[in-house]
């Protein structure tokens, strides 16, 4: 840990130097009421990798290799997906949900990003990116290769419609507008296929997508996209469809079997789609090698399970005469993952690497891999194992998070609460992580992930642990307790089926014998043995948060979108009333425990002072207050539609992190998303503090214990992330600072 300081200290003493001898004091100018972005010691990322939905990925000319994903914009990988950054809003991209991405086939710097919100296009790489396309829903772009500066979208009018047509560019992306006019109503466009010699002729194929349905049929155009007519007519369900890059008037059909179970059939049509002979009894994603004609791959993305016959990569060398199973899923890697169904996926998710005809690569809803060697074997792309059972994220995170927790008793044990890949431990400050999830709590993950809902650490016994755990959020759930830092865990009676969260520990209770709250159904239930048998103390009906005061546990405090209660009896029944100002409570959308709730989001106790507490609400005209009294009078440090967590520094009470996001359980970008905002004043000024980060989102927020410059938050999509702070050198550059008002 010393070393760790001073290493620290020694760098931003070096970066404090270089700065101040380039700055003189004239230039110094006031700052506006919030600052800009600062650009000392960014934010880096630290996960075990992994998580979230990849819609689809693909390498470009050059091997550059980008990811879509549902929560973080476009993954990007210049070095075979050693090393992954985040195409985001610090690009320019103003909407999350990422869904199709097209390569320029010679000049590798020129991007195509279909969104949920249209088309953007970068010149430089996806350094920077701009809108080309203000609306629609798009699932392929692809770039014409005998003339690139014809271009086609598949689009939709929103992510869940089945109304696709074809856009087209003839300006090398810049502009687009519809080409198709006779295509029919219901299709969902999975696929666009472009004729390699001619830029006129290309294929769609309609099918089952993740968010909607059309018919699994497919059409031709001869006339640059403008009418549509059905080939491969009779087949059945078509799942994948390619043309031969050494023939175009070559192309293959797949379709699927007559049930789940039967074989799909593979189709050969050798005049572009007038008619067609079946050459195999198997199906699959068809990859096709641009420089051997006779070599055709099959990969089932639908089957790929250890005791499905149809699982690995199926080869023919003589151009589908015969076939052979060259690998099989089971021997491949799959990172830290044990789950049977690691690489399932569909026909979206394996893309072409135009860079190297043996390499694909393949993403599905939690993982990323590439093959180099003609399907042989495939590797993970998204973890390292830095030691036997830890990892650590090559930088693709796509993730929603639910908690945070670092241990007082030792500052290098931290955990961190994760949906879909659950509960993850480090023992070295985020160095490595280690999986923590329970088994028996986990459901279908059968370890392999879960939803760790909430977590706390006791203060003053190393490696003792509580977590509610559930197969899924919405889920009945378990409350767990560990002493062991994850590695076993024991379940505690009492609690209803239901989905659990808010964790509280009063620390004035014994150790070994600890008072904790938590809330199930809204309501708040309390153990005052360590988390072994609980009884519901308070029929809230609308609390989600729970919160012990740091130095009388008389002092309890509960919260969700009813507003905020408050108990001085330890939370026994029959001790709490409202507490809260009217404009903390809110409206829940969905269900008690959907996540579209308005109202208090956290309770955070001041560790320096008795009766001090913080409320971070969420929604339009909430936002941070302070109460010095026990919840009887209010103060509103700052507004904020968007805010979700607040912490207090442990050495000094003036320095506060307060965190805020548009985005939580399903992404979404709004400019009034602040990310992370700091104070050292106490709430009276504050300064936003994103650098490093590629969207200004921010939720759980903690202090290290022993070294409160160095904070960690959790950032809704791209996961978890840490910073040291050196207040000498960010004063010394951005004074004078501005007091920030409520308004």
């Amino acid at each position: 840990m010393f070393v760790r300081i001073r290493f620290f200290a020694f760098a931003y003493l070096l970066l404090f130097i270089a700065l101040i001898a380039n700055i003189h004091p004239a230039t110094i100018q006031a700052a506006p009421r919030i600052q800009p972005d600062a650009p000392p010691s960014p934010w880096t990322r630290t996960n075990p990798g992994g998580g979230g939905w990849f819609a689809t990925i693909g390498a470009g000319p050059d091997g550059l290799i980008l990811a879509a994903s549902d929560l973080s914009g476009f993954y990007r990988s210049a070095d075979r997906g050693q090393r992954w950054d985040v195409i985001g809003q610090a690009q320019g991209l103003t909407t999350t949900h990422a869904s199709a991405i097209g390569f320029h086939p010679s000049n590798p710097d020129i991007l195509f990003l279909g969104t949920e919100e249209g088309l953007f296009r970068s010149g430089d790489g996806g350094d920077s990116v701009h809108q080309v396309l203000d609306n629609g829903y798009i699932t392929d772009i692809e770039i014409s290769a005998s003339d690139p500066q014809i271009g086609y979208a598949a689009y939709h009018s929103e992510w869940n419609v089945s109304d696709g047509s074809v856009y087209k560019s003839k300006d090398n992306g810049q502009n687009w507008t519809k080409a198709s006019v006779d295509l029919p109503d219901g299709l969902r466009i999975l696929k666009l296929a472009l004729d390699p010699a001619d830029a006129d002729t290309l294929y769609l194929l309609s099918g089952e997508g993740r968010f909607a349905a059309g018919p699994a049929v497919t059409y031709r155009s001869v006339d640059g996209g403008l009418h549509w007519s059905q080939i491969g007519d009779g087949f059945g369900d078509v799942m994948d469809l390619a043309v031969a890059p050494s023939d175009s008037t070559i192309l293959y059909l797949a379709a699927f079997g007559e049930n789940e179970d039967s074989p799909g059939r593979l189709y050969r049509s050798d005049d572009r789609g007038g008619h067609w002979s079946q050459i195999a009894q198997r199906a699959g994603r068809i990859w096709l090698d641009p420089n051997q004609p006779q070599i055709i791959r099959l990969i089932e993305p639908f089957h790929q399970y250890s005791w499905d016959d149809r699982n690995g990569v199926w080869e023919s060398m003589d151009g589908g005469a015969r076939w052979t199973q060259v690998s099989r899923m089971t021997d491949w890697d799959a990172g830290w993952t044990e789950a049977y169904w690691a690489y399932t996926s569909d026909i979206r998710a394996v893309g072409d690497d135009l860079s190297a005809p043996d390499a694909l690569l393949w993403a599905n809803s939690q993982f990323a891999f590439i093959t180099e060697d003609g399907g042989r074997s495939f590797r993970d792309i998204f973890t390292d194992e830095v030691s036997p059972g830890r990892w650590q994220s090559r930088g693709l995170d796509n993730v929603v998070m639910f908690d945070l927790a670092i241990s007082e008793a030792d500052p290098d044990d931290i955990y961190l609460g994760y949906f879909d890949i659950g509960c993850w431990h480090s023992p070295d400050w985020g160095l490595s992580w280690e999986d923590c999830n329970d088994v028996p709590s986990s459901g279908a993950w059968d370890g392999s992930g879960g939803n760790t809902t909430s977590l706390v650490t006791d203060p003053e016994l190393a490696g003792v642990v509580w977590a509610a755990q559930a197969p899924e959020w919405d889920e009945p759930g378990h409350l767990l307790w560990s002493g062991d830092s994850g590695a076993t865990w024991e379940t505690g009676v009492g609690l209803p089926q239901a989905p659990l969260m808010g964790l509280a520990l009063d620390h004035t209770s014994p150790a070994h014998k600890r008072t904790l709250f938590v809330a199930a159904e809204g309501d708040v239930y309390r153990s005052e043995d360590d988390g072994e048998h609980w009884a519901k103390v308070f029929d809230c009906d609308a609390c989600r948060f729970t919160a012990v005061d740091r130095f009388d546990g008389d002092l309890v405090y509960a919260g969700g979108e009813g507003g905020l209660w408050r108990s001085t009896e330890g939370g026994a029944s029959g001790s709490w009333t409202a507490v809260g100002l009217p404009e903390m409570a809110g409206t829940v959308s969905g269900g008690i425990w959907e996540w579209g709730w308005e109202g208090v989001f956290a309770i955070t106790p001041d560790p320096h002072a008795r009766g001090t507490v913080y409320v971070a609400a969420y929604g339009e005209g909430k936002g941070l207050y302070r109460s010095t009294d026990s919840g009887v009078h209010w103060q509103k440090l700052w507004n904020d539609d968007f805010l979700r967590d607040v912490a207090v520094s442990p050495q000094d009470p003036a320095v506060l992190i307060a965190t805020s996001s548009s985005a939580f359980d399903a992404g979404g970008y709004d400019p009034g998303s602040n990310g992370v905002l700091r104070s050292t004043d106490g709430g009276q000024s504050w300064r936003r503090e994103n650098e490093g980060m590629a969207w200004p989102f921010a939720d759980p927020v903690a202090f290290d214990p022993a070294n409160a410059s160095h904070v960690w938050v959790g950032s809704p999509g791209t996961g978890f992330q840490q910073r040291v702070f050196n207040d000498s050198a960010a004063v010394s550059i951005y004074l004078p600072v501005v007091s920030a008002s409520p308004e």
